[in-house]
């Protein structure tokens, strides 16, 4: 069909404002654009989002999603790797306390084991434990004096000898015994039945003295006789090899000292040392 110069224009013009009401502005129904009769007009439709200036512009021209510059991803790198410094920094620190720790607890179960061993002597209940703890020989006994029937007792025996009784050191000791355990408490790893080298191990000095009263008391003689004082030195950790027989010169700087008083009979067992009967008493 035939249009004249006149309706062309017309439907030009038409489909201009559809175009408009379809893909106008906000100003929809308001009067607000190209013309408020044509706004009007024209129905409500939401625009389409092929309609959007973005894509009148073309693809691309306009970023649609956000990210993390470069920039931005180095400074949080930086600041975890920071971070990361300062934790790594303490591990060390926290894991000696820990260590630590644990050592003073096993030293703190093992002592009195060791001390109540002695003050029970044949009765005591951890010569066993004693016996299966004991790294290499006891230090400084004089074996022509006292030698060694290799019994768990004989280990009693042997870290109870006096220091008044010199015969039983040997020549050039203090007055003093000592023996080198490994734990008997703590983990697996620590205890005396670990098959490896790694246990933990220490070094005790046992001192047994008269107790020395005031002289003037009416007391001395029955108090000297019957009460005797007790001294535990232990020494950890110790880095000799087990295998030695002489008394260990690798040992750390932590040192537990423990006192005690033990009253009743310092028995001397013939060829074997001595031992300790609580339940007796010398006469006065």
């Amino acid at each position: 069909m035939n249009l004249n110069p006149r309706q062309q224009r017309s439907g030009r013009d038409h489909a201009t404002v559809s175009s408009l009401s379809l893909c106008g502005a906000r100003g929809e129904g308001r009067g607000e654009g190209f013309g408020a009769s044509a706004f009007v007009a024209a129905p409500l439709i939401r625009p389409s989002a092929t309609c959007s200036p973005r894509s009148a512009k073309g693809a691309g021209s306009i970023r649609t999603q956000l990210a993390f510059t470069m920039v931005e991803v180095a400074l949080s790198l930086a600041i975890v790797a920071f971070a990361m410094v300062a934790i790594i920094g303490v591990m060390p620190a926290g894991l000696n306390v820990q260590k630590e720790n644990r050592d003073d607890t096993v030293l703190s179960q093992d002592s009195s084991m060791i001390l109540e061993a002695i003050r029970g002597g044949e009765s005591s209940s951890n010569l066993t434990a004693l016996s299966t703890a004991l790294v290499g020989p006891i230090y400084g006994v004089n074996l022509s004096t006292y030698p060694s029937t290799n019994s768990p007792l004989d280990i009693v025996k042997r870290l109870s000898i006096p220091a008044w009784d010199t015969s039983g050191f040997t020549t050039g000791a203090t007055v003093a015994v000592s023996a080198r355990f490994r734990a008997m408490s703590g983990g697996l790893g620590d205890t005396a039945g670990s098959a490896t080298n790694m246990a933990f191990t220490y070094y005790v000095q046992v001192q047994i003295t008269r107790f020395n009263p005031d002289p003037y008391t009416p007391f001395y003689n029955p108090l000297a006789t019957n009460l005797h004082e007790l001294k535990l030195t232990f020494q950890w950790p110790v880095y000799d090899d087990p295998g030695i027989t002489t008394p260990p010169t690798r040992v750390g700087n932590r040192q537990l000292i423990l006192r005690s008083l033990i009253s009743g009979q310092l028995v001397n067992w013939t060829n074997g040392g001595y031992f300790f009967r609580t339940e007796s008493f010398n006469a006065q």
